[in-house]
């Protein structure tokens, strides 16, 4: 039951488990769970899903029609081509997809009247809410548009987008009481940006240490050549541009080119058409894991199978899923690159390697493909994260910042 006197909190998130997932998603979903789980008034709200019959409690589903999601971007597909733009262009397009939502949820907010709402920047719900006097605002900042620019590997992004999004962004900061940025990486990124202020502060996203611990691992004697006894890697978001699908083969490739035996690899997520191809021509000891998209706790049951992951990834704001496989006990690989260094303590919970030298980060893939060297890091791991990233004393940070005792 909430505890009695305790001002009410609403976080918002885009969409939660099970209908939708993602990094800033799932680590919404997660605070709002441990809350719950400590009594707090807490609900969740969402601005990018459809209503859903089954009741859920604490949660509240909203969203826009497809037909006039997709109208709307027609309108900002036509504006941005009369404009010049022939690039990338998605940042405008999340914030006009987050609007039918998130004024049917600002409908809710003006009905419920909570004390406390924590917002994500991603689709710039702010944009879209007005409470009463006596309701603060803190932002959740993950995202920040302006990072997308100007690096070929990651796309030809839209200038222009991404500085209307940002344009748009600034218009709601004069809202929020307050910015919590994941990493010291995000703070720094939104101070260029944005030119924030001493009201920002670096809290990490929360991973459900209940919810991992509770979840078995999957049956590994399902897959074909897979047994107890063999190594399976998880590669997170595999099929994802961002997060470095252009790696996934050679890494696939080189690793179970080393291995006499079956090697099993976890690629979590959707499957893009051009990797696709070129998994159809791996070598036959690599097993392929590759179930699409899944609830959170099915996707958290196949990482528990996973011996160490690596991770391509090519932008990174905090790294959720780095850190989820970290607290399942798996010792992860990555570039050093924007948060990963935050959660990655080289040779302690994986190792960081620079960003790009894909050489590298096969070479300490392959050292943890020694099952003695990775059951030794995989023991650090839990240790470091356990103390770097300890579930209560995140929790107890951030409800200080927000003004909750």
């Amino acid at each position: 039951m909430p505890k009695p006197g305790m001002p009410s909190i609403i976080i918002v998130a885009s969409s939660a488990p099970p209908l939708g997932g993602g990094g800033i998603s799932t680590a919404h979903y997660n605070l709002f769970t441990i809350l719950k789980r400590r009594g707090l008034p807490v609900s969740l709200a969402t601005f990018c899903d459809r209503p859903v019959a089954a009741k859920e409690e604490g949660i509240h589903r909203f969203g826009g029609s497809p037909f006039l999601i997709n109208l709307l971007h027609l309108i900002l597909w036509l504006y941005l081509k009369l404009k010049g733009s022939r690039k990338l262009a998605y940042q405008v397009a999340d914030i006009i997809a987050a609007f039918p939502g998130a004024f049917r949820l600002n409908r809710f907010l003006r009905t419920v009247k909570p004390d406390i709402i924590l917002l994500p920047d991603h689709g710039a719900p702010g944009l879209f809410i007005a409470v009463g006097e006596n309701c603060r605002l803190f932002l959740m900042a993950h995202h920040n548009p302006a990072r997308f620019v100007g690096n070929p590997l990651l796309g030809d992004f839209c200038l222009l987008d991404a500085e209307l999004a940002v344009s748009l962004e600034k218009r709601v900061l004069r809202k929020f009481s307050g910015v919590i940025c994941p990493s010291e990486y995000m703070r720094n990124s939104m101070e260029t940006t944005f030119g924030i202020d001493s009201s920002t502060t670096v809290i990490p996203n929360v991973v459900d240490i209940e919810e991992i611990l509770s979840t078995p691992k999957a049956n590994l004697d399902e897959y074909s050549g897979l047994s107890s006894e063999s190594t399976v890697i998880y590669i997170p978001s595999a099929g994802s541009r961002l997060k470095g699908s252009r790696f996934v083969f050679e890494i696939i490739r080189r690793l179970s080119s080393t291995s006499k035996k079956a090697l099993g690899f976890y690629l979590s997520g959707e499957i893009n058409e051009e990797l696709a191809e070129e998994l159809q021509h791996v070598s036959s000891n690599a097993r392929l894991i590759m179930p699409g998209r899944l609830s959170y706790h099915d996707h958290l049951a196949l990482v528990k199978i996973c011996s160490f992951g690596i991770s391509p990834t090519l932008i990174e704001s905090f790294g959720m899923a780095i850190l989820e496989a970290g607290c399942c006990g798996l010792p992860m690989v990555t570039f050093n690159v924007g948060g990963t260094g935050e959660i990655i303590s080289d040779g302690n919970n994986g190792y960081l390697v620079p960003y790009l030298d894909v050489e590298q980060l096969i070479a300490k893939a392959e050292m943890l493909l020694d099952k003695q060297s990775c059951s030794l890091m995989a023991l650090k791991t839990k240790a470091y994260l356990d103390q770097r990233f300890n579930q209560d004393e995140i929790v107890d940070k951030l409800l200080r910042f927000i003004g909750v005792e």
